[in-house]
């Protein structure tokens, strides 16, 4: 009988760790052990009727790591910036400061305490890290306020710094942009005109060429072949390296609809933001179009083809074609 490994997969129930567990929940030589805050959740339920063990986890909670990475042989770290920079409860911890600079430097500690206990697992053959490109050294300090990217950089600079051990087992995973932005962020979403022309409304250059990927179902495929391979890639996962432009006519071609590209001017945007927020777009679309999302100078970047074992996935059309677009098309009617 083939003994069989134990994978742990932070964030289970989200959007990147859900994949991760769809797929080893299906490698008969693995086993899945589910992290998350809710252990009652329907969604953790559902991996725990799936033969997932759930276990219940705080990132904010360091000691609760350790156990939740107990004879672990690979862990998938993933952090989640946009829940502490949405939850309501946390506006009082930011004391003064804005709440995504808080949010920053919180995503930061948090990642720190899970790169600290990961590296005390002797068991641990593969840590894989879910980060983000760092704006602020790829721009030479040019663009300072993509905080929701330099809060994973730092932290994985740190690790690689203070844990060299550990980073020999290590692997980055980048996540591309998400194809959910533009289903459900009202900042992304095409904008319908009494026309009938859905408007791809946004500050990026519609001609630079941008990694999208279903988080929800391609990071498990490109996560899987990171433990599977040797360690040291960093890579930046997407389903398709596309232009604003392109994937405009790749929802054309799956909803019949007629489309454009309309690029705002810096400082415009097509829905009210908070003012922190807008900076941080501002800088975070103005860095994807002169620096690019993953950071094109950076030279470690590999692309999924680069991989030993490419993982083979859908294509931006079939995923729009899936979506319900009901209230997106609705709306200049």
């Amino acid at each position: 009988m083939t003994a069989t490994k134990l994978i742990v997969i932070l964030g289970a129930t989200g959007n990147q760790g859900g994949s991760v567990a769809e797929v080893f929940l299906r490698e008969p030589q693995w086993r899945v052990r589910a992290v998350t805050r809710n252990p009652t959740s329907t969604k953790a339920q559902a991996l725990a009727a799936r033969g997932a063990e759930v276990v219940q986890a705080d990132l904010d909670s360091p000691s609760t790591l350790l156990s939740a990475f107990e004879n672990a042989h690979a862990i998938f770290a993933v952090s989640d910036f946009w829940g502490l920079f949405g939850d309501p409860a946390n506006e009082a911890k930011a004391k003064g400061q804005p709440l995504n600079v808080w949010a920053a430097n919180q995503e930061t500690e948090q990642l720190k305490a899970v790169i600290a206990a990961a590296a005390r697992i002797p068991t641990l053959e593969r840590f894989v890290l879910s980060s983000l490109s760092n704006a602020t050294k790829w721009s030479q300090g040019k663009y300072t306020h993509v905080y929701h990217f330099d809060s994973k950089a730092r932290a994985e600079a740190w690790g690689r710094e203070t844990y060299p051990e550990l980073w020999k087992k290590t692997s980055i995973f980048q996540a591309g942009f998400f194809l959910s932005n533009f289903v459900s962020n009202p900042i992304m979403q095409p904008v319908m005109t009494a026309h009938g022309v859905a408007q791809f409304v946004g500050n990026i250059d519609p001609d630079v060429k941008l990694p999208f990927i279903a988080a929800e179902e391609d990071t498990g495929p490109i996560v899987k072949a990171l433990v599977q391979e040797g360690a040291g890639k960093n890579v930046i996962g997407y389903r398709e390296w596309s232009s604003l432009r392109e994937l405009s006519k790749a929802f054309a071609q799956s909803t019949g609809t007629e489309t454009e590209c309309i690029q705002l001017p810096t400082g415009e945007s097509n829905i009210p933001l908070p003012s922190e927020l807008r900076l941080e777009l501002d800088d975070n679309w103005a860095y994807c179009n002169e620096f690019g999302y993953e950071g094109r100078d950076d030279p470690t970047i590999i692309h999924p083809k680069d991989l030993d074992s490419p993982p083979q996935l859908d294509s931006v059309v079939n995923y729009f074609r899936k979506q319900d677009w009901s209230k997106v098309l609705a709306q200049g009617k």
